[in-house]
């Protein structure tokens, strides 16, 4: 299975909703913000973009669409971690020791396929989120 086919089956299971609903706030919030990267774009002498590559594009370079549930989910990745270590060794891990090689082995690829979740949701529902930066922008 590829990493969209996965992505699919928990957008289609149901398990990606909350990215739906962080997506529309982030969206709300950050209306402004992407009207003016698309401003940007042309002042700088680049074509302009339209409003779902724009999204794409300020997502992308922003990262995150909720910092806080982001978090709270690599920390519960991390306590994973220490609990296989753990069965593997027969003893408490260090924790300290646990949450840096999670970090250096694995949290770009966790935020690289948080990312692809994310644009995938958005591809998904793109006619419903072009119409809230609409909305939002011009409020």
């Amino acid at each position: 299975m590829t990493e969209i086919d996965e992505i699919r089956a928990k957008y289609e299971s149901g398990e990606l909703d909350y990215i739906k609903a962080d997506l529309e706030r982030f969206i709300i919030a950050h209306a402004q913000e992407i009207e003016k990267y698309k401003r940007d774009q042309i002042e700088r002498g680049l074509p302009p973009i339209a409003d779902d590559t724009a999204i794409k594009f300020f997502i992308i370079q922003n990262r995150s669409i909720n910092p806080e549930r982001e978090i709270l989910e690599q920390v519960a990745e991390i306590e994973r971690e220490k609990w296989i270590q753990g069965v593997k060794t027969g003893s408490a891990p260090d924790p300290q020791a646990v949450c840096q090689e999670w970090a250096s082995k694995y949290s770009a690829g966790w935020r690289a396929h948080r990312v692809t979740s994310i644009v995938y949701v958005f591809e998904r529902e793109k006619d419903r989120y072009l119409r809230i930066l609409r909305e939002s922008a011009c409020a």
